[in-house]
């Protein structure tokens, strides 16, 4: 299943097939993001993060951001 405007964190993470990690939350707004290693074509590991915003409980945007180190 795919990511999908007004979804709530558990299902954005069943979506993603892996788990969220919380880095803010103001009243009424959480960040979340979710890592991967991946293999691009050009066959060098890389990273790949998800930034996911939540308003109220519910999936209002999110973005893509290759490249950078993971953060464990």
């Amino acid at each position: 299943m795919p990511l999908a405007f007004g979804m709530k964190p558990g299902a954005a993470a069943a979506a993603l097939e892996i788990p969220l990690v919380r880095v803010s939350n103001r009243r009424g707004s959480e960040i979340y993001y979710a890592e991967s290693a991946i293999m691009p074509t050009s066959l060098s590991p890389r990273d790949q993060q998800l930034w996911l915003q939540f308003r109220n409980g519910r999936l209002t945007g999110w973005k893509h951001n290759w490249g950078r180190p993971l953060t464990r």
